[in-house]
């Protein structure tokens, strides 16, 4: 009755443990102001367009992460793009939200694998052919990120943006 009495009592000593949050310095990393620039590929045009982005990231909360500005193709479009994440410690994965699309804010979910979150876009449409793409939001510190979607285009995957950010 004792070993019932002490496995009983472990076991509540261990579920009343709080899940672990999200590593902070891996969320910290993306703190402050950043610009940056690469491509993208928007669906109505033949060739990626070269983009310059501005972007803050900011953690609003302990288990949150958010990337919100701009990219501008010349004159010839601008437009939002972020990232709104929220970190769940009891499944250890990431959701939220996307913003870059032509087609609208998309959903997203994922983990963190080493230096990178990795996170499955659901678009609100089709895009390219499916509502499903892959980005990539990888940061191995020293001032740097990138932000990169992949896309099935025709069957084949193919990066649809890249976008290299640096502090500033």
């Amino acid at each position: 009755m004792i070993f019932v009495r002490a496995g009983l009592g472990l076991a509540l000593l261990v579920s009343a443990v709080p899940a672990a949050s999200a590593d902070p310095a891996f969320l910290e990393r993306f703190e402050g102001g950043w610009r940056g620039s690469g491509f993208v590929q928007r669906d109505v045009d033949k060739s990626p367009r070269r983009v310059s982005c501005r972007v803050s990231g900011s953690r609003p909360a302990e288990n949150r992460l958010s990337i919100a500005g701009t990219c501008r193709a010349a004159v010839v479009f601008t437009r939002q793009i972020g990232a709104d994440l929220r970190y769940d410690p009891g499944s250890q994965r990431f959701s939220g939200t996307y913003t870059g699309s032509s087609k609208g804010p998309a959903r997203v979910a994922g983990t963190q694998r080493g230096d990178a979150l990795v996170l499955t876009i659901t678009y609100p449409v089709p895009t390219y052919g499916d509502r499903v793409a892959t980005m990539v939001i990888r940061n191995a510190g020293a001032g740097r990120f990138s932000m990169v979607v992949v896309d099935k285009v025709d069957g084949a995957d193919k990066e649809t943006s890249n976008i290299d950010f640096g502090e500033g």
